[in-house]
């Protein structure tokens, strides 16, 4: 076998981790993420980015327990997205509140 080959079955089978992992979680992690954020859509990137950590890993087969890894990083993401949000000036709620009156 070319290395060429091996180089392209550990793709493809790199591929097939992911799709399986994506099948089988997938609906898990957003029933686990969407309570804990304030949209549909925010749960969405959330598990996007998810995913792509997990697709960009080179060491697929070297993670023990994949459910445990993927619920660690799940939630290391919820966090990251609440550490990212500006927080509200309070001028800025008495505006909105001042605007829901007139």
């Amino acid at each position: 076998m070319k290395p060429a080959d091996s180089l392209q079955m550990s793709v493809q089978e790199k591929e097939n981790i992911v799709s399986q992992t994506v099948s089988k979680y997938g609906g898990r992690l957003m029933a686990f993420i969407r309570p804990k954020v304030n949209s549909q859509e925010d749960a969405e990137d959330i598990l996007q980015e998810v995913w792509y950590q997990f697709s960009n890993l080179t060491n697929l087969k070297d993670i023990v327990n994949v459910s445990s890894w993927l619920y660690s990083v799940t939630r290391n993401k919820i966090t990251d997205s609440y550490r990212k949000r500006k927080p509200e000036q309070l001028e800025d709620f008495f505006t909105k509140k001042r605007m829901e009156v007139l």
